[in-house]
């Protein structure tokens, strides 16, 4: 029986007799991807938690640009009505103008006309 020397780990493993010994069991041979596997397993969560965080994330700031939108049409909302009574007011035109004056001097600014009196009620009701 001539020996040579193996020229793989695998044909080690499978190959390995002794006079001695006799033949030996044959060795499952070492899984060399494990750590790869292993790896791109992290890899995977990793990808999946940030994935699922960023979701949540653009989730809120959707949520308060929402909120944001909502306050800025009832802003203009708002604003619009105010702009339609003013463009009302400007077009009035001779009794109608001397009304609304009357009453912003009254309303806003305290003044009364003669012979007029102006009661407050003190106790709140």
């Amino acid at each position: 029986m001539k020996l040579r020397k193996p020229k793989t780990k695998r044909e080690t493993a499978e190959t390995r007799e002794t006079a001695e010994d006799g033949p030996r069991e044959l060795e499952k041979p070492r899984k060399k991807h494990t750590l790869r596997y292993v790896l791109l397993y992290l890899a995977a969560i990793g990808f999946v938690f940030y994935a699922v965080i960023t979701i949540i994330n653009q989730n809120v700031k959707i949520a308060e640009k929402r909120a944001e939108l909502s306050e800025l049409q009832q802003h203009i909302n708002v604003v619009e009505i105010e702009s339609n009574y003013l463009e009302k007011v400007r077009n009035y035109k001779g009794d109608e103008l001397a009304e609304y004056m009357e009453k912003i001097a009254k309303e806003d600014l305290g003044y009364v006309s003669e012979g007029e009196r102006i009661f407050i009620n003190v106790a709140g009701d």
